[in-house]
């Protein structure tokens, strides 16, 4: 009888400890990402000054500072990201595409953030040139601007979004602009919500948790083999 219940607790308890192992080896590979992450978001030194430079820089693999003239696509609507939050207010990151001065290449920018109103059937009004210097960091496009279809909602002269899905387009380099100094404050950008050492926490509760049904695996064991 004994050995009978043995294996049923071993059948039972090893996948547990096998699962709880996997977890943590989940984590460890999510804070290698966000670290990963962050070291994309470091800021270079690099400073482009016009459009031909932009696609002389390998600007995908990292961020790097930006001031040119553009021109705003006043063909193409403002985008407001929804539920974009600063100091516990609820707000939209603006977005538009531009060109720069010399025609070359079309960047997205990120106008800056603005807080939302009242009512869900307005958006906030801004005002942009159409023409404007553009400063700020250039940054990759992450997982956070990505992740769910886009629920275009059209207000106006302007729509409302949910994510970037729709407006990564091919004749668009693959990033965005942090703009400074547009709207009276910036937006925030890609940033990991949790960072490395979150996941670093998670994956040793994880295999602590692992080690302890291990270690209660062999007491019960034991205490079986002794009472025969």
């Amino acid at each position: 009888m004994w050995l009978t219940k043995k294996w049923w607790f071993l059948i039972v308890v090893i996948p547990i400890v096998g699962l709880c192992i996997k977890a943590g080896f989940w984590q460890l590979d999510r804070a290698h990402q966000k670290e990963e992450l962050i070291r994309v978001l470091t800021v270079g030194e690099s400073l482009l000054t016009s459009g031909s430079d932009m696609l002389s820089q390998q600007v995908e693999s990292g961020t790097h500072q930006v001031q040119l003239t553009v021109y705003r696509d006043t063909a193409t609507p403002l985008r407001f990201l929804d539920n974009r939050i600063q100091d516990r207010v609820a707000g939209y990151e603006v977005f538009t595409e531009a060109t720069s001065s010399d025609g070359s290449v079309r960047v997205l920018v990120n106008l800056g953030w603005v807080p939302g109103p009242k009512r869900r059937d307005e958006l906030p009004t801004i005002e942009i040139p159409t023409v404007f210097e553009l400063k700020g960091l250039w940054v990759p496009i992450t997982d956070s601007y990505l992740m769910s279809e886009s629920d275009t909602e059209t207000l106006g002269d302007a729509q409302r979004v949910q994510s970037l899905t729709d407006m990564i387009k091919t004749n668009l380099l693959s990033g965005m602009v942090l703009a400074e100094g547009l709207l009276p404050r910036n937006a925030n950008g890609p940033k990991p919500r949790l960072g490395p050492e979150t996941h670093y926490g998670y994956a040793i509760q994880w295999f602590l948790l692992a080690l302890v049904l291990c270690g209660m695996t062999a007491v019960i064991l034991r205490k079986g083999v002794l009472r025969g």
